[in-house]
């Protein structure tokens, strides 16, 4: 049986994702109930705040309904929560045979701006990190993006290679810093004349603007990401599970 482990990441967060992982392996089948709340405790030795902290992101997320009076069950095939994944464009590309690259232009520590400030909900002049990249498909850039997240959250993220690590992957893994969701505002815009000619492309051509807020635990935001995509070398690819129609 798996168990949870002393460390940084909050044990609400590693109890929602061991029930997550017996959900997915079929260990609970859609309808079946989750153990109650009382049993979660006895078998994790946590309180009934973590366990009803972790039942509540599997809610969010679509993969459990609570029900009053009567638990928490596996949803059903065709749950009426849809459930939206957009594609990785590392993996995307190299599906497709292309290879991706990534260029970084600036990696520094600066005084949370205003409008950063009220999205990541950060006291005025917090210190954040702000990373701007561009990203090449065979050498040809196609897309330009932005990243802000608080300084306190990985200190240490300026002094890696962020050419060639993933951040997400450096946040998740090697700072334990969980990301529980994210909110993606899509967009088609023309670009502007020094957009166009950062990206290689003339201007007014159709381009993908994505802002993209994720969250980590407490259902803070930690990282708001803003992209340009150039409409006509990039084509995004998403996953669906539609919920009923009627």
């Amino acid at each position: 049986m798996p168990t949870l482990k002393r460390g940084p990441i909050p044990k609400h967060h590693q109890l929602a994702e061991i029930l997550r992982a017996m959900i997915r392996a079929g260990d609970l089948q859609p309808g079946d109930q989750v153990p109650t709340e009382e049993k979660l405790c006895s078998r994790y030795g946590v309180s009934r705040g973590t366990v009803r902290q972790a039942l509540d992101t599997l809610a969010r997320e679509g993969l459990v309904s609570r029900e009053a009076g009567r638990g928490t069950f596996v949803r059903a095939d065709g749950t009426t929560t849809p459930h939206f994944t957009l594609g990785s464009f590392v993996e995307d590309l190299r599906r497709q045979g292309i290879e991706p690259r990534t260029r970084l232009l600036q990696c520094r520590v600066i005084p949370a701006p205003s409008d950063v400030q009220k999205r990541l909900r950060l006291k005025p002049r917090t210190p954040v990190i702000y990373i701007e990249r561009l990203r090449l498909a065979n050498d040809k850039p196609i897309l330009h993006e932005t990243r802000y997240l608080a300084q306190r959250l990985c200190p240490q993220l300026v002094h890696h290679d962020l050419e060639n690590e993933s951040i997400h992957e450096l946040l998740t893994r090697r700072y334990n810093v969980p990301m529980t969701r994210a909110i993606h505002t899509i967009e088609v815009r023309l670009l502007t004349r020094a957009e166009a000619k950062l990206l290689d492309a003339a201007p007014g051509t159709p381009a993908f603007f994505v802002d993209r807020l994720t969250y980590t635990t407490g259902d803070r935001p930690a990282v708001w990401y803003r992209a340009l995509y150039r409409g006509d070398e990039y084509h995004f690819r998403a996953e669906v599970n539609l919920s009923t129609q009627t």
